[in-house]
């Protein structure tokens, strides 16, 4: 059964409290979190106090929140450069600093793939913020449902044909991170986002975009709260460059764990956790 978070309303304490919950859980583990963040962008001072003591758990592990939301999204080096500048940077950079064996991040699969007929390099992310500002997106609701699990799913959305702006007849569309072709002999290794979703859903006021984020397996010590503070770079980020209010970001979890060694150890854990948190 889905366990849903949606009253915290920004991205700390709903991950506060779905940590706490996976800290009394069997196994600090759990299935299907649903994490609903109606203020991704909003960050009080007790947000930042509380991350500041997430960097300081993740020390011993060479991390920083700030370095995990920049494998979803390079905040820095879009604020320098703007979009479409910042994508080549971000492009040599990472030639220059990825390490051998490894498959690289999130930001790069959105923005570097190969086409249909293998010959060229195409960007999704850029193809879907196309599509959002202007393919004249209808305002009817879409109520069809996807549905992807754990590490025998199959990536379906093709970015060469799926994101065509020549389509007219969807409210949104998909940046796929998983890919087959690297990723389907894989047992260990491989990413753990596995799809990301956008709609552009009509309001009172206008339009506004929304993600929906699936992770076939999340580590609430080491990795959600960073990939939590990336998903909603990237949404803002898509918002502004398609002319969109930024809406909703909601996270499934499908495994979930607090991975409390990567932060010390059990005690170390309820030292974070129990900081507490106004809504």
């Amino acid at each position: 059964m889905a366990i849903l978070f949606d009253k915290q309303l920004r991205v700390v304490p709903t991950w506060l409290a779905a940590a706490k919950y996976l800290e009394s859980s069997p196994n600090r583990t759990a299935m299907n979190l649903v994490l609903e963040i109606t203020e991704p962008l909003t960050i009080t001072a007790e947000d930042q106090a509380l991350m500041r003591r997430v960097d300081v758990a993740l020390e011993a592990e060479d991390l920083t929140l700030r370095t995990v939301a920049g494998t979803i999204f390079p905040l820095d080096l879009y604020q320098r450069h703007g979009r479409p500048d910042f994508y080549e940077k971000y492009k040599a950079m990472l030639k220059r600093g990825k390490k051998h064996g490894t498959w690289g991040t999130y930001a790069s699969r959105m923005i570097d793939r190969t086409s249909a007929d293998g010959k060229k390099a195409i960007n999704p992310l850029d193809m879907l913020i196309k599509r959002l500002r202007h393919d004249g997106q209808p305002t009817k609701k879409d109520k069809s449902v996807s549905s992807y699990a754990s590490a025998y799913e199959l990536g379906v959305a093709d970015p060469a044909a799926d994101l065509d702006i020549g389509y007219h007849d969807d409210i949104g569309g998909d940046v796929p991170t998983y890919n087959a072709a690297k990723d389907g002999r894989r047992w260990m290794g491989m990413p753990c986002l596995s799809h990301l979703s956008f709609k552009r859903v009509a309001d009172e006021d206008g339009f506004a975009v929304h993600l929906t984020a699936m992770y076939r397996s999340h580590h609430y010590c080491a990795r959600a709260l960073g990939n939590l503070l990336g998903l909603a770079q990237l949404l803002s980020f898509v918002a502004k460059e398609a002319e969109l209010k930024v809406g909703t970001l909601t996270c499934l979890s499908s495994h979930a764990v607090l991975d409390v060694e990567k932060w010390g150890g059990v005690k170390q854990a309820q030292r974070v956790l129990d900081f507490t948190q106004s809504k």
